[in-house]
């Protein structure tokens, strides 16, 4: 049985009955979720994603760039706002389109 841990044990991934899961520690609670991945390096990468992602809803401060309304390229909010633009994105916190990636 393979097992990884990252981010200081937050973030443990480990296979079990030939599926791959990953355990998620927040300050609110911890939460274990079965993967779609196979292999291991596709789980490794699932996982980071699920877990930025609990990061990001469960974060009281918020930045534009963690919501999927961003575009990388353009650093610029995808709706218009111009708040993200020229605040470096602190305003997400009270934005009505924030949605966590």
């Amino acid at each position: 049985m393979a097992s990884y841990r990252f981010h200081a044990g937050r973030l443990a991934i480990f296979d079990r009955d030939d599926a791959w899961f990953a355990t998620i520690k927040t300050r609110q609670e911890t939460v274990e979720l079965k993967l779609t991945s196979t292999a291991p390096d596709a789980a490794i990468l699932e996982a980071e994603q699920l877990y930025a992602d609990a990061r990001a809803v469960t974060n009281s401060k918020p930045y534009c760039w963690q919501c999927i309304h961003w575009q990388p390229v353009t650093s610029d909010c995808g709706l218009g706002f111009p708040e993200g633009r020229r605040s470096g994105g602190r305003f997400a916190n009270q934005c009505s389109a924030f949605w966590a990636d």
